[in-house]
């Protein structure tokens, strides 16, 4: 009784957080307390520091208390993020092994040990890590279509459900026909195809937004330093102005590239 209580105990928040992370009940509460553990130490210490320089311990504690929350919000978030990160890698990996399976299911092997020699092929890619639990599941004696699931829960990924569904029919049937994979694959390729070509047209206005900030919006400010000092009496100090030069901007132009390496899709990184 007392963990039903508990479980509905829990807010909508809480159990949203829980089942995109995947996490269990005990797993959860244990990532939530190191996480908001981690938050108020950090957060102490923001407080500290800000009190020493601004000599304002209210204006610290305001700071401190923000800057907390939003650490604690990011840390209990990352799991999530990092299972959608992780997802879109399988999916960008999975016409590859689909395409390596087929061929290895139309040679004449049974199921488990066309995967496992596909497997064989590409080890470090993480839909390899994937299959080979799956196989791990069955040798100790879990069914080939609860193993699948299994593999589905860990991922969550809509393209690799219908894969794995293709597998379990597959598997069911006894049958050789890869007509479902084949047909999947196109598919998968052809997304592909589509984003790479929308990439594209976007790089234009990435490489024109890049290309102002590095070196337009440096050559105008310098430009402007040098007339607003005769006609508007600005003043500048040659250290701001080296600060601004040689740390902001280029921080500036780190943080346009980062924003594009993440609007490129996967299969198109180095």
């Amino acid at each position: 009784m007392d963990e039903k209580n508990k479980v509905k105990d829990n807010s909508l928040i809480e159990k949203y957080l829980r089942n995109k992370s995947n996490f269990k009940e005990k797993d959860f509460e244990k990532h939530k307390f190191e996480s908001l553990k981690l938050s108020i130490v950090i957060g102490l210490f923001i407080w500290l520091i800000i009190s020493v320089i601004l000599k304002n311990i209210i204006f610290g504690g305001g700071i401190s208390i923000i800057f907390s929350l939003l650490l604690f919000v990011m840390l209990i978030q990352s799991p999530i993020l990092k299972r959608k990160k992780r997802a879109k890698v399988i999916e960008n990996e999975l016409p590859l092994f689909l395409t390596r399976l087929a061929c290895e299911v139309k040679l004449g092997k049974t199921l488990p040990n066309a995967i496992n020699s596909t497997i064989k092929s590409d080890e470090k890619s993480e839909i390899s890590k994937e299959f080979e639990l799956v196989l791990k599941d069955m040798n100790k004696g879990i069914s080939f279509s609860i193993a699948l699931n299994e593999m589905n829960k860990r991922v969550c990924s809509e393209n690799l459900k219908r894969a794995l569904s293709n597998l379990s029919n597959i598997s069911s049937t006894g049958k050789k026909d890869v007509l479902g994979l084949k047909k999947l694959t196109s598919e998968l390729l052809l997304k592909q195809r589509i984003e790479s070509k929308e990439f594209s047209g976007k790089m234009v206005v990435y490489a024109l937004v890049f290309i102002a900030v590095s070196a337009i919006v440096p050559a105008m400010f310098l430009s402007f330093v040098l007339i607003g000092s005769y006609f508007m009496k600005l003043s500048f100090t040659p250290q701001q102005i080296f600060l601004i030069s040689v740390v902001l901007f280029p921080l500036i132009d780190g943080g346009v590239l980062i924003a594009i390496n993440s609007k490129t899709p996967l299969f198109l990184r180095g």
